[in-house]
């Protein structure tokens, strides 16, 4: 890493909220916030920046910050929307239902000042907390900032996306992540010919002029497409206590931003990047509870 880069961050952009389930249990999580759990694990000081409510989850995600030594001066704090909430049910057959509500604090995030995200090399994005207004507003005021790259994980949560906001959204970035289904999803948006998923991204990286396309494949692996290159692939390794693959997108992430600003090969990026999201598998929720969780990954990026 350049002496220059050495002085930028991260800048992580979207939801803070609790997953609450049938038995009132309720997780801390959204994507961003794991995002950035990881980044802060992984030795970097990424800014979070999100909206929470003046209440007892709102305050639960300060001390959380707080507890991981993570910078919170991010964090707005609303005295009118409360902290955001998903409703988690579960079906006859045991299939997970979210309930993702509507009108809450990270659905009013304010841009920040130009100061607090003067040193943003990268920033990070999804689509949930673009569904509102008020914060697809702010997403768009940081995202012309031309002194920085932009990482967008489309994260598609239905009904919260339409094709004119996804169009948006990603016309704008330089790394595009995305799953399979994901992936079809926006071949479908741009009307592409449907084939395999190589051809459809070499297709989709041409039109969007990405620096890269990232797809990631569950328990097979993933891929990174780049332009006039051909494309790299990693399968995934073996899980042998496998809990849950909730928040396993997200460590994926979280390693491809470090590999990026750590300008690793994208061989690197992949492999580790593949064995984050395994890792992550083998525990229950999105991030560990303690940095026990990270011994091994460090050792890799080290």
């Amino acid at each position: 890493m350049t002496r220059e880069q050495d002085n930028k961050r991260i800048v992580v952009f979207g939801e803070v909220l609790f997953d609450v389930f049938p038995d009132g249990e309720r997780i801390i999580g959204g994507a961003p916030f794991n995002v950035a759990c990881h980044l802060k694990a992984l030795g970097l000081e990424p800014l979070l920046l999100s909206r929470i409510g003046s209440d007892e989850m709102g305050d639960e995600v300060i001390e959380e910050m707080k507890r991981r030594e993570m910078d919170v001066s991010g964090l707005q704090v609303d005295n009118e929307k409360q902290t955001g909430i998903v409703n988690v049910d579960f079906t006859e057959l045991g299939e997970p239902v979210y309930e993702i509500k509507e009108d809450v604090a990270f659905d009013y995030i304010n841009p920040p000042t130009d100061k607090k995200v003067k040193n943003s090399f990268l920033f990070c994005h999804g689509t949930l907390a673009a569904r509102s207004e008020i914060s697809k507003k702010s997403l768009k005021t940081l995202s012309c900032r031309k002194d920085q790259k932009i990482f967008c994980d489309i994260n598609l949560r239905k009904p919260w996306w339409s094709t004119d906001l996804i169009k948006d959204l990603i016309s704008e970035c330089n790394y595009l992540k995305a799953n399979h289904e994901e992936l079809e999803n926006i071949v479908e948006l741009y009307e592409i010919e449907k084939k395999d998923t190589i051809n459809n991204a070499k297709r989709l990286i041409e039109i969007l002029k990405l620096d890269s396309l990232i797809v990631t494949l569950g328990k097979k692996g993933a891929y990174i497409f780049l332009p006039d290159k051909e494309e790299i692939f990693y399968p995934a390794p073996r899980i042998d206590e496998f809990r849950d693959s909730v928040g396993a997108g997200d460590a994926f992430s979280a390693v491809c931003l470090l590999g990026i600003l750590k300008q690793w090969p994208w061989e690197k990026i992949l492999e580790i990047s593949v064995y984050a999201a395994s890792k992550t598998c083998s525990i229950k929720g999105a991030i560990p509870k303690n940095n026990c969780f990270y011994e091994g990954l460090l050792k890799k990026v080290d």
